[in-house]
């Protein structure tokens, strides 16, 4: 029987990418804020969902997954990451948790406040959605709820390329251990994005963006997003998807007004 006991990593991530602006995101009040709504759509056929046979864990990962890297259902998309650049001050970082679509149930918890605070929950062999969202400067807590090791593989995407970052291991149940891990600024510095991966599982593939406030958002399943207490100015709004690529609108936002952007992805 599956057991609530779990084993905990700490993930300090300490980074600057190439988008940062060298100083920290301040939480004020935001009396005048405006709204961005819009959609991601996608022209054109999705690639299919891969198929895996599990040869290690099956008892706990089962024997046999699938992943699904680009869902879009009536050409929308669903798990793209909308972000607004330059917001160096304003509301304060959501509460939340993004569970993953079964047969693995990982989940991510964001605490929120002054900064993200995530944790990634590992449950039955699986981090959580496939994106999500990272912050700059700090610490990624994981936990592994499954009776079975996972050891973790992290990667920055600089453009079209990767390059390895760390690996931490994630014991199995009953056997609890916390490490910090410190990932130089310079190896970031062009990076916008962290890949997680298993060595044990290559189902096991999440994308988190790297945010610098909490101005973003993540498309649903009708492709849809909205982006709430915006204080006024001119920004870049950014949409990214680790597959179909990156896009961006140049966008003002007038105090209390709203504003639509709408994305469109060619496959």
């Amino acid at each position: 029987m599956w057991r609530d006991t779990v084993a905990t990593g700490w993930f300090a991530i300490v980074m600057l990418a190439c988008t940062s602006t060298g100083s920290a995101y301040e939480v004020i009040e935001v009396r005048n804020g405006g709204t961005i709504t819009g959609s991601v759509a996608l022209t054109g056929t999705p690639p299919p969902p891969r198929q895996f046979t599990v040869r290690k864990g099956a008892e706990v990962c089962g024997t046999n997954r699938v992943l699904t890297k680009v869902e879009a259902h009536h050409g929308m998309v669903r798990g793209v990451i909308v972000a607004i650049e330059g917001v160096e001050q304003g509301k304060p970082f959501p509460t939340y948790q993004a569970k993953a679509k079964g047969p693995g149930h990982g989940e991510f918890h964001y605490t929120g406040g002054n900064t993200m605070n995530l944790g990634v929950h590992l449950k039955t062999c699986s981090f959580g959605p496939f994106t999500g969202v990272m912050m700059a400067d700090d610490i990624i807590r994981f936990v592994n709820h499954d009776s079975i090791k996972h050891i973790l593989h992290t990667y920055a995407l600089q453009g079209r390329n990767t390059k390895m970052l760390k690996t931490v291991h994630t014991r199995s149940l009953g056997a609890e251990s916390q490490t910090e891990k410190v990932f130089p600024a310079k190896r970031l510095r062009h990076a916008h994005a962290v890949a997680l991966t298993c060595d044990r599982h290559d189902f096991m593939e999440n994308w988190l963006y790297l945010a610098h406030n909490p101005y973003y958002a993540i498309s649903d399943e009708t492709g849809h997003f909205s982006i709430d207490r915006v204080p006024p100015g001119d920004y870049v709004i950014v949409a990214w998807h680790p597959v179909l690529g990156m896009q961006e609108q140049h966008v003002t936002i007038a105090s209390h007004g709203r504003l639509a952007a709408n994305f469109e992805f060619t496959k």
